[in-house]
């Protein structure tokens, strides 16, 4: 209920925004007939009902000062001005389309609560969509008692011919019923006064206004808390009267003007009070339609051309999105993807390792790391640049140190390529070398007594591989600057007498970041400290805390993310992910969780981060644990300026 309730608010925001536009072109169309007005409407209907729409470029929020590219989602189908994980968010934020009002809005939003066990922010949706349920209630509740009511009263009215019937209990004609639709009528109408009724009812029923009426009441009834809904309706019903009255006048001929308008006045003057219901036709906005069928000319050609082409101009720019660049992320090159081992074509002879058939190891190239992961799912990472040259004979043979007449021989070999990836002191580098239609994988040590300064230490032939790569992590525990960290951190109160601090950084992490994460033994309770603030990781209560983390610059603001899982719940297990973005200082959960289980993040072979199914293999304690992925869940994307979970949009 809570997701829809988002949903039918971010509906109505784009909608009133339409109706602002609605409203300032009906006083360029006051002149015109006043069915293009009503057929206007239809706009707001849609924007009111549908949360998609096409782009274009010439759509109305393609202009200043709206900028939707946060509030705008997927392939910009939708307009999501408020996320639908804004309840799991540790700082709230919500965008309305122009950026000078979104830090105000979001800075009145309820301030998140890290310790509690629901954030204020999903306590005042459910309050939110709670009232907002009570009210569609209400109000249909309210008009179809009035219908019934209305209905019961003209039980004794008599027919008269076909479908209209006379009632002495009225003294205002009106058009009552859906699906079959009758006219009700005072006794003792004049002939004059008849044929206008008649008229005017009847053409309500050719354009079935009545159930256009219905379907708009509908959806008021789901945007009832929008004050510009409750107008653009009773203005469009306004525009459906008047554009009645406008036929009638248009068949009758321009000398029916007064006593036709002497007859609405009558039936006005003269009117009992009816629970007035959206739910049937009754005669309202008398007066205004009195002066529009006094004023009433049949409009000249040149008029009618420019109001169609008025409506439908505006018909594009108020229905369509705006056009969104959307970031797909880098492509990898031509190599980037997942690899497996398939055999060895050469080991240094000091090796006293030598990997045979049974071997298994995978090799993710990405356009930013080369991830190397063992068939236990362990794994390390190198950052990487793809610096492509030719492999020239010569210089390939002089990259082994120690020669035998079982060197891998490249002279068959057309097409010649390598990729030095790294270039790391003090270890071993990696170069992927393309062979033809062959892929090979080589590392590296440095060997001063070359003339490359570098020597071969193993080279591999690896095949694409399209399965699953066997995922699992390790949080392993360590003191290293537990003891700064405590003297930083202040507020924290562990219910736990015996809870241990420690530093659960990951290697690489820790080398190419400045995050430092700290979890506590007993009560999971986890923490991050980066550039000397401290910002608590998820929630931590009876789950594991922290069970899996991974560096990756999704956005590519020159800032890695860290991106994470935690479980908490006494009694129902539930795993989340989140990440910390370091551009806004902020811990950012996505929407999605999972009862009863544990989640992982990996990285992928597009360069980016995939969250996974997971189940906690072996524990010595919280801060001592091996976890395993399974299953793939989603890709965690960055895409209109958002970092989102694919799979959910």
């Amino acid at each position: 209920m809570d997701e829809l309730f988002l949903k039918v608010c971010n509906m109505s925001i784009t909608a009133s925004y339409v109706v602002f536009v609605l409203l300032a072109i009906r006083l360029f169309l006051r002149k015109a007939p006043k069915k293009y007005s009503y057929v206007l409407w239809s706009i707001a209907l849609f924007r009111f009902l549908c949360p998609v729409s096409f782009s274009s470029m010439f759509s109305l929020f393609q202009i200043k000062p709206f900028d939707m590219t946060v509030a705008q989602s997927g392939s910009g189908a939708g307009l999501n001005y408020i996320p639908a994980n804004i309840g799991l968010m540790t700082t709230p934020k919500v965008t309305v389309g122009i950026p000078a009002m979104n830090a105000a809005l979001s800075e009145s939003l309820p301030a998140p609560a890290p310790y509690a066990s629901a954030n204020p922010m999903q306590i005042w949706i459910f309050i939110g969509s709670s009232i907002w349920l009570m009210g569609i209630l209400i109000l249909l509740t309210y008009n179809f008692v009035s219908y019934v009511r209305l209905k019961n009263r003209m039980d004794t009215a008599v027919l008269w011919k076909e479908n209209i019937y006379e009632s002495d209990k009225i003294c205002s004609p009106f058009l009552l019923g859906f699906i079959h639709p009758k006219i009700y009528i005072p006794f003792g109408l004049g002939e004059t006064e008849r044929t206008f009724v008649l008229m005017h009812e009847r053409y309500h029923l050719k354009r079935k206004d009545n159930l256009i009426k219905l379907f708009s009441f509908l959806v008021l009834l789901c945007h009832w808390f929008n004050p510009l809904a409750w107008l653009a309706y009773r203005l469009m019903v306004k525009d459906m009267e008047m554009s009645c009255d406008e036929k009638v006048l248009s068949e009758g001929g321009k000398g029916i003007a007064y006593a036709y308008s002497m007859s609405l006045l009558s039936f006005a003057a003269n009117r009992r009070h009816l629970a007035e219901s959206p739910l049937f036709f009754g005669e309202i906005g008398i007066r205004q339609r009195i002066k529009n069928v006094l004023s009433f000319q049949k409009p000249q050609r040149w008029v009618s051309v420019l109001a169609v082409i008025l409506c439908i101009m505006t018909t594009v720019a108020c229905a369509a999105n705006p056009v969104q660049q959307i970031k797909e992320g880098m492509s990898g090159g031509e190599i980037t993807g997942n690899y497996i081992f398939e055999e060895a074509l050469y080991m240094n002879p000091l090796s006293s390792f030598m990997p045979f058939k049974d071997f298994k190891e995978y090799y993710t190239l990405t356009p930013d790391f080369l991830i190397v992961t063992d068939e236990n799912g362990e794994q390390r990472k190198f950052p990487v640049s793809y610096n492509k040259e030719k492999v020239e004979e010569q210089a390939f043979e002089d990259s082994f140190s120690i020669k035998f007449s079982s060197l891998p021989n490249i002279s068959d070999y057309k097409e010649r390529y390598r990729y030095m990836l790294t270039d790391l002191p003090d270890a071993r580098n990696y170069g992927i070398y393309q062979m033809d239609d062959e892929v090979w994988i080589a590392s590296f040590y440095n060997a001063d007594d070359t003339k490359q300064g570098e020597s071969f230490w193993s080279i591999y032939k690896i095949k694409n591989f399209d399965g699953e790569i066997p995922l699992r992590r390790s949080i392993r525990g360590k003191t290293d600057g537990v003891e700064a960290f405590q003297a930083l951190q202040k507020g924290f109160q562990s219910q736990y007498t015996d809870d241990l601090c420690y530093n659960i950084t990951p290697e690489y992490i820790e080398k190419n970041s400045d995050y430092k994460i700290f979890k506590y033994g007993a009560s999971c309770a986890s923490f991050l400290l980066y550039e000397g603030e401290i910002y608590p990781l998820g929630e931590w209560f009876g789950g594991f805390g922290i069970t899996s983390m991974v560096l990756n610059d999704l956005n590519e603001d020159g800032k890695a993310e860290l991106y994470f899982t935690y479980s908490w719940g006494s009694g129902i297990h539930r795993s989340h992910a989140a990440y910390f973005d370091p551009a806004i200082e902020q811990v950012v959960a996505f929407t999605y969780s999972k009862q009863d289980g544990d989640l992982l993040v990996t990285d992928n072979d597009k360069g980016g981060v995939s969250l996974y199914d997971a189940a906690v293999l072996t524990m010595d304690n919280f801060s001592n644990f091996d976890i395993k992925g399974s299953k793939r869940i989603s890709d965690i994307i960055y895409r209109n300026n958002e970092i989102k979970l694919d799979s959910f949009y």
